[in-house]
């Protein structure tokens, strides 16, 4: 481990959780490998504040779980008071979101017992561990639910996912979990002394399991999966073989990549790899605690800070797929897979396979060719506007990940631009939107109804790429026509409406401790309206009318556009159009 000179505190102390082997290829190596030495801190004492309100649902979920299942409450009472006797106020999205999580996973439930024998639930978790003293311990554990039969020849470990399971059989986290499951003793006490105690103390050795399955259960869907169900000696072999080498790999760290783990990371402070942009976000002050904001918590918080607040519980969010989402995200796909070719030139229309006889093999077979032939056109009018084709490019990144940390208020902001290049050495930030009609973006009002392009001028001039100048684009296109709107970060104009613009998105967020919902057409197309107890009966599926807008609810595409749209209908029709995929937390 490279991260002593960093921290202080004991590093031969271990916890490593089995779901951090879920880890995903180029996410911050050293964050994973500090968070799993709970005795290291940072050098500079730094008091951390909490968030004012809950901000972890699933945890709510396992309490009242626990009510039902040791205590023989009934499960509205359970999460009743469960919600009513929490230490922190539960946003009545999140308690009914707990409610009909627990009732999906008790009727899961009746049926996992019976596959599996008669299974009981089990208080003691259990925890694999090798520790000589108080002063050295390493420990392999599993976040979830555990299942055993009266006679211990079965046990069973229980994986909650929010939506539905995700997992696979073969996933370095399942077989950690399964290797826990087969290993690992019972903690003498609950949940909690799995965190606390060092060495933990675990229950006197019981049977030998002859049985071991991991199951996945989803707590909104209702559906669940057996991963493993196999004899411990085979468990052991496959995590000896295929999970060890990533745990090893993950506690030794050794790369650092600025993403959302910065938030919570204990190197953050001593970071040489996090950008600091004091005043980046033009606030007064540091807020109720850290967090991290981007222009899509922007855009849900400007249509509903209900919205914004749910989605930053990852309570689950409806399915939304529309053709012009599809289209979308093929252009992305398609432009980040020609401009990451080494060397790559502008492009041309050699590069775009015929719509009806073309090899798509560049794309691989998760897209259609009805989907590409929907596409087609606008990536047409993109040879018009390509990136690469005016003066010397150089540095092409493209959909790359940005992070900054605003120290005056304590905010950590995600951007994901495009794609940046450097022109005659210039930086250059471009993003690109695809739509069915022109939506009426100018030069005049896109720093307003784009704000990721106001952030981008703000990220540049405030130092986040090393230079304070450079040009932010953006590329419009639609099936015949593609245009490029060109700002310059010197311009003093210009980096001043940047700054009001961002200013203005995030000020009410920041400050805000309630986020009540803001009712009103949107709700039909809000992806978290079922868990609102104040969702607005919005009607059928005509279309949506908002500030000379006329919406597509079911695609987000711009029908129409009569007169300047407001930045709430500008932020509806873009929330539809560029869904959020649901991301489950590492446990």
């Amino acid at each position: 481990m490279t991260l002593r000179s960093e921290l202080i505190g004991n590093p031969d102390i271990i916890r490593l959780s089995a779901s951090m082997l879920d880890r995903r290829e180029g996410d911050c190596g050293d964050f994973a490998a500090a968070k799993a030495r709970p005795d290291v801190r940072p050098q500079v004492f730094e008091r951390r504040r909490f968030a004012p309100w809950e901000s972890f649902p699933l945890g709510l979920v396992m309490r009242a779980l626990d009510a039902v299942e040791f205590d023989g409450a009934d499960v509205e009472g359970a999460v009743r008071r469960a919600v009513e006797d929490n230490r922190d106020p539960v946003h009545p999205g999140a308690a009914r979101w707990i409610l009909h999580a627990c009732r999906t996973y008790l009727e899961t439930a009746e049926s996992l017992a019976a596959e599996g024998g008669g299974l009981r639930p089990e208080r003691h978790p259990r925890i694999v561990q090798r520790s000589g003293s108080s002063a050295e311990m390493r420990a392999l554990t599993a976040w979830g639910r555990w299942y055993g039969s009266p006679d211990g020849a079965v046990v069973e470990f229980r994986r909650m996912r929010l939506r539905r399971p995700l997992g696979r059989a073969d996933d370095p986290a399942t077989l950690a979990m399964a290797y826990v499951a087969a290993a690992g003793d019972r903690a003498v006490g609950g949940t909690q002394d799995l965190y606390r105690s060092v060495p933990v103390p675990v229950r006197e050795p019981g049977a030998d399991p002859a049985r071991v399955r991991v199951v996945e259960v989803g707590l909104t869907d209702g559906t669940a999966a057996v991963l493993v169900d196999a004899a411990p000696e085979d468990v052991r072999r496959a995590y000896l073989a295929s999970a060890r080498p990533v745990a090893t790999g993950l506690l030794a760290g050794g790369h650092r990549s600025p993403g959302g783990d910065c938030a919570d990371c204990k190197l953050r402070a001593s970071c040489g790899t996090l950008p600091r942009t004091p005043g980046l976000l033009g606030l007064p002050d540091r807020g109720t605690h850290r967090r991290t904001w981007s222009i899509t918590t922007s855009r849900q918080y400007q249509i509903c800070p209900a919205q914004a607040h749910m989605r930053d519980l990852r309570l689950p969010a409806d399915d939304s797929e529309s053709t012009a989402v599809r289209r979308g995200l093929l252009v992305h796909q398609w432009l980040e897979t020609v401009h990451s070719r080494p060397g790559a030139g502008p492009c041309t229309s050699d590069d775009l396979p015929d719509p009806e006889t073309g090899d798509l093999a560049w794309a691989g077979s998760s897209v259609s060719r009805d989907d590409y032939r929907q596409a087609w056109p606008y990536l047409l009018q993109h040879l018009r506007v390509c990136p690469l084709a005016d003066g010397e490019v150089t540095q092409v990144t493209p959909e790359p990940r940005v992070a900054a940390y605003d120290t005056d208020a304590d905010v950590l902001v995600i951007a994901n631009p495009d794609l940046l290049r450097r022109v005659d050495g210039r930086l250059v930030y471009r993003e690109q939107k695809t739509s069915a009609v022109h939506p009426g973006i100018t030069a005049e009002n896109a720093l307003e109804l784009v704000p990721q392009l106001a952030l981008a001028v703000c990220l540049i001039a405030d130092g986040a790429f090393g230079d304070t100048g450079g040009l932010v684009e953006m590329e419009q296109l639609t099936p015949v026509s593609g245009e490029v709107i060109t700002f310059d970060v010197a311009e003093p104009e210009v980096l001043a409406t940047a700054r009001a613009v961002v200013s203005d998105r995030v000020r009410a967020w920041h400050r805000d401790t309630d986020f009540s919902p803001a009712p009103g057409p949107w709700c039909r197309v809000c992806p978290v309206t079922r868990w609102c107890p104040d969702s607005f009966d919005a009607g059928d599926g005509a279309p949506l009318v908002l500030d000379g807008l006329v919406i597509d609810p079911v695609t987000g595409e711009i029908l129409r556009a009569s007169g300047l749209a407001g930045s709430r209908a500008a932020a509806v029709a873009e929330a539809i159009a560029t869904p959020v995929t649901d991301d489950e937390p590492a446990l």
